[in-house]
């Protein structure tokens, strides 16, 4: 097993175990330090993914292969985000800040729609890529074209959320009014 790989799995179960035990025996300093040891080593591997350009947690040399290059990048992308995120999560469950937090967001969600749309952008592309290279008839029509035109959608429905958290950040008055009238626009709840 590679060192860096080997890292990266010890720091996400050793931070798992943490959070569990923390929560167990009423320890939040073991359960803040756990959720802390599970974005670093997802962002750790994110960090290898995009300086490499192969896959991150990947235990052999050779593992991953039809997925080097963009795949590894934008997976890589995608791992520093939730990391990153689960990072600063328990930066603010430690300062007792975490509800505040989520307040904030609820009141002025541009950053989660920002951080969500990249995430559906990238889920999407991946969608449509073939790694294997695999062709055919059978395979284009039944595995590829699906995945592909759903792949398309997302990369869509994450375009949009990425515009509405720009909207958001950019005009949160026209945002906030656009959101309240969105209901009586949609006849909801019937």
């Amino acid at each position: 097993m590679r060192l860096i790989a080997f890292i990266e799995y010890v720091a996400v179960i050793f931070g798992v175990v943490a959070m569990i035990a923390g929560q167990f025996y009423a320890l939040p300093k073991g359960f803040h330090l756990g959720v802390f040891l599970v974005g670093a080593g997802i962002a750790l591997g994110g960090f290898e993914s995009v300086l490499t350009r192969r896959m991150g947690f990947r235990p052999s040399e050779d593992g991953y292969e039809a997925y080097a290059g963009a795949p590894a990048l934008i997976v890589g992308l995608m791992a520093l985000v939730a990391g990153a995120a689960i990072i600063a999560s328990a930066y603010l469950l430690a300062d007792a800040r975490w509800h505040s937090m989520v307040h904030y967001l609820t009141r002025r969600p541009a950053p989660a729609l920002i951080a969500a749309g990249l995430l559906l952008v990238g889920t999407g592309v991946l969608m449509m890529f073939n790694p294997q290279g695999r062709t055919g008839l059978a395979w284009t029509v039944l595995v590829h074209l699906p995945l592909s035109v759903l792949g398309l959608a997302l990369v869509a429905a994450g375009l949009a959320g990425i515009a509405l958290g720009v909207w958001e950040w950019l005009e949160p008055q026209a945002f906030d009014s656009f959101t309240r009238g969105l209901p009586l626009k949609l006849d909801w709840p019937p």
